[in-house]
Parts: structure tokens; sequence; C-alpha cells
């Protein structure tokens, strides 16, 4: 037995190896995925670079969280670097959020002191998002997950008696991702309505801690939108997915909007172009969603009616079930709950492990959270993983008796294994397919690089005017050091791509007596053509 934790050596040994071979994994999976960018992550890089700057005025807005660009701010700040080094560094800083992350899950294993639920424990890590973490994805979705692994930490080890570590924790889940704070509110309900009184007391505690870190982002916001808000994604995004907006970008907007004007040729021919001059951002409509927004005119709605939400939620609920969460579940859950399983044990957990079933309510809450509104893996995860622990701790929680018998050890040690042999397989399947998908990355970079040099003044640090949809091709944009200062929407560009060369020279002209340098005639499907902005573009 060891002093520190009074695990036989080999329980601790066998914990270590899973944290630790957890661990290689993210950090395979980062370095497989350093070259990949989503259009998300192109709004983080430029909050990350506006902060970086000093430009708290532009870095402050309702969309897009604080603390994940925070955190890239001081990586572009200390480094200097720029473009293709600058994303590796932020996939280098993903694996460091998901290493902390594992850290947390390590502690928590120690603290149980069974290597049973240490093996649930970290196969939960690497399934809860449907597949291994999503290192590869520049977004704050790790960032939450290693906090709401804090908060459920601290409900299941201690009880919520420690109100300061958990009010922090739930403050940084704010920050990391401010369409938290319904969740955080009703979860602060939930638990004052049904936990044990000093729990209760913590929870009341931690919610005022809670509250002073989410004025730290609350107070600017509300002071720069001119009225109390706690951030504009909830209202957003039921604006889009529920009474299905059409005014989310240029892409899909097809209404009046105070960017939005008329570029006419000599001929009288006339196409819609977007203006973003004035601003920051690599494509504001995306960088600033809330700005953006506020600029709509008129714009097309088709409200669910209530048949309509039903089915939309029906179908967001199984895809949870079927699609998202089948390995998890039975790689994980059912065998240990089947091992676990006697008639009193609901009672028992409800007696005497109040909090493990409480972390499964809280999950589920976060989960029904983005179910109602839009659900995929990497949103839920976090959630996922906090109703994991909690199932785990109740059916297995700290000093639970080994069975004598060694048939129903060898039963309970293969059950057990499942999850983390499901589990460990996929990974390395996404570490090739993310490696192959750096391979592509590289080779469409190096073609566009070509084509840039081809251009009188290259790609780098240019005004681009996008002819087409922006959302697949801003990531290009972004990774060559370019700007998007206008937009001709899709339906104006199908127009443009049936005109003669001469006409699409004309356009181009007329164009150069704008800001734009470059033209990119892009594609839904990402691809797109270069052009210099000029009255002698060939």
């Amino acid at each position: 037995m060891t002093q520190e934790s009074g695990l036989p050596a080999a329980a601790r040994r066998e914990i270590d190896a899973l944290a630790i071979l957890t661990g290689l994994l993210c950090v395979a999976l980062a370095w497989a995925g350093r070259t990949a960018l989503n259009p998300d992550g192109v709004s983080y890089l430029d909050m990350a670079a506006r902060m970086a700057t000093g430009d708290w005025a532009a870095s402050v807005q309702g969309y897009w969280s604080p603390l994940y660009p925070m955190l890239l701010a001081v990586v572009t700040a200390v480094s200097g670097a720029q473009g293709a080094d600058l994303l590796s560094l932020v996939h280098a800083t993903n694996a460091a959020i998901a290493i902390g992350c594992i850290a947390l899950l390590w502690r928590l294993a120690r603290g149980h002191g069974d290597v049973v639920f240490a093996r649930g424990l970290f196969a939960a890590f690497l399934l809860c998002s449907a597949r291994t973490p999503r290192l590869d994805a520049v977004t704050p979705d790790l960032l939450l997950l290693a906090a709401v692994v804090g908060i459920g930490s601290e409900l299941l080890r201690h009880d919520g008696r420690r109100w300061l570590p958990l009010g922090l924790w739930m403050g940084v889940a704010y920050l990391a991702k401010t369409s938290s704070w319904p969740w955080l509110a009703a979860s602060v309900v939930v638990v004052l309505l049904l936990g044990r009184p000093e729990v209760r007391r913590g929870v009341l505690r931690a919610s005022a801690v809670a509250a002073a870190v989410m004025l730290l982002w609350v107070v600017p916001m509300s002071v720069k939108a001119g009225h109390p808000t706690l951030g504009s994604s909830g209202r957003l995004n039921a604006c889009w997915y529920l009474e299905r907006c059409d005014s989310r970008t240029p892409d899909t907007h097809a209404g009046s909007h105070a960017r939005m004007g008329a570029l006419t040729l000599a001929d009288g021919d006339a196409v819609a172009i977007a203006d973003f001059t004035g601003t920051p951002w690599t494509y504001l409509p995306w960088s600033d969603p809330t700005s953006w927004e506020a600029g709509v005119v008129t714009r097309a709605q088709a409200p669910m009616d209530l048949p309509d939400l039903a089915g939309y939620w029906w179908r967001q609920l199984w895809s949870v079930l079927t699609l998202w969460t089948p390995h998890l579940l039975l790689g994980v859950l059912v065998p240990l709950a089947f091992v676990a399983w006697r008639p009193q044990l609901l009672g028992e957990g409800w007696r005497d492990r109040r909090s493990a079933l409480l972390a499964v309510v809280l999950g589920g809450m976060g989960i029904g959270q983005f179910v109602v509104v839009h659900a995929e893996p990497r949103l839920i995860a976090p959630f996922v993983m906090l109703a994991s622990m909690g199932a785990l701790w109740w059916l297995r929680p700290p000093g639970a008796a080994a069975s004598p018998r060694r048939l129903h050890q060898a039963l309970l040690m293969a059950l057990t294994w499942i999850g983390f042999a499901t589990a460990l397989p996929r990974g390395l399947f996404h570490v090739y397919i993310l490696s192959e998908r750096a391979a592509a990355s590289q080779q469409r970079s190096s073609v566009l690089a070509a084509s840039a040099r081809a251009l009188p003044a290259g790609l780098r640090g240019r005004n681009v005017v996008i002819i087409g949809p922006a959302i697949p091709v801003v990531s290009d944009v972004w990774y060559f050091g370019a700007r998007v200062v206008a937009q001709i929407p899709p339906a104006s560009a199908d127009r443009v791509r049936a005109w003669t060369p001469a006409k699409q020279r004309e356009l181009l002209a007329a164009l150069a007596q704008g800001p734009g340098e470059v033209a990119l005639l892009s594609k839904a499907d990402g691809s797109f053509q270069m052009a210099p902005i000029s009255r002698s573009a060939p």
C-alpha cells in the first residue's frame, strides 16, 4: 500500500498508465490535426488578434466567448507567430487544455481509489465527443469540458462544500462558453431544490463567486450594448435554427442590410454587394455576428410551429442517443450497470450518493439545453462527460467491496475494459484520418500559395472581395493574412459566373474603385479562383 493514497501499487500504476495513455493519444491527435482550421476558429483567432493588440473595444462582443481567445492572445503575443506557425501553436494549446482535463480526471480517479471507476472515467473522456476529443477544432469546447469536469469533481468528491473552487469553475465555464449561463442558472436551482443542506449552502456561496467572475465579461458587454446582457449566442442561435432566419451571413441572407448595396456596371446591370470596410475582422459577419445582426433591416423567417419543433427536438435527441453516444453507453455505462445493478441501487444512491445522481441530472440538463436549439458532439460533450462521471460514481462508489468470486472479478475486468478497448482504436483511426486531412490541407495550401504568387501583389495582407459564399473559404483568407472587405452574395455571384470574360473584367474594374485588391470567385465546395482587381485584369 502507498502512503500517499492507500492504493495498492498495481492499482496506482494502472490509473497512472490510463492517464498517460490518454494524454499521449491527445498529443497525437493535436499533432495530426495541427493544420486544421474551421470557420469558428477564424473568429476566435480574430478575437485573439484584437486582444493581443489591446483592441478591447472590438474584441468585446456577445456571440463568441472570451476565455479561449484570451489564451490564444497570450500565445500570439509571446510567440509572434502567424499563419501556419500560429495555427500549430493553437493546436498545441488545445493539447495542453486536454492534458489539463486529463490531470483533473486522474486526480479524481486517485481520490476515488478504484481502477474500475478509472477505466470508465478515461474511456468516457475519449468517447464523450462521439469520437476522441476534438483537438482539431479551434473552439473553446475543450475548455468548457475541463471546467465542467472541475464542477463535477467538486460535486462528487466534496459534495459542493468547497464553494470557492466550485464557484471559480462555474465562472470559468461561463467565460469559456457564454451560452452555458442558462445551464449554470438552472443547475443552481436544481441543487438548491434537491441537494443536501450542506450542498445547498456550498452552491449558494459558489454562485456568488461565479457571478463575480461572470461580471468580468458581462459588464463590458453590457456597456458596449447599452443594456444589460449575458450574450447574444442564445438569441441568434434560436433565430437561425428555430425561427429559420436567413440573416446569418450574406451567404444566406436575401433581405436588406445596412451594409448591403449595389454595384452597377456600364450596361446598367447591377449586382448586390456587402461592404465590410472599417472593421478589423477577417470576415465581419462571422467574426462579430452580433454586430452583423444589428444591421439587418429585413429578413426571411419560417418559424417552426409546435409539430415542427417536436419533430426537430426528436431528431436532435435521436441523434444524441443513436449517433453520438452509443459507444459510450454500450462500451462504458451499460457494462458497469450490468455488474453493479441491484434492486435497491437507486434508493442507496439517493440516500448515500445524492451528489452523483445530481451530476447525472445536471449533465442531462446540459445536453437538453443544446438539443432544444442545436446539438452536435463537441457542444454536448462536456455535459455527456458530467453525466458519465455521475453515473460511474453512483454505480461504483468509493470503497465498493470487491467480489470474492473469481468469475465475477474476471467478468468485471472484461466488461469495464470494453470502453477503453473501444476508444483506443477509434482514437488511432482518427489520428490517421486527421493526418490524411493535414496532408491534403498542406497540398491545398501549396497550390493556393503558388496561385497567390502569380498575382502582382500576392495575397498576404491584401483586401479581398469574395464573389460567392464566404464561409467555405474564410479559413484560406485567414491563412494568408488577408481580410474580406466586401462580398457579392451567392445569388449575384451565380450571375457573375454566367457573364462573358469581358463583362467579368468590367466587374473587376468597377471593384477597383473600392479598397479591394484581390477577387475570389468562390463555390460552396470551398474551391475558388483568384484574380487581381484592376482595370487591366486579364
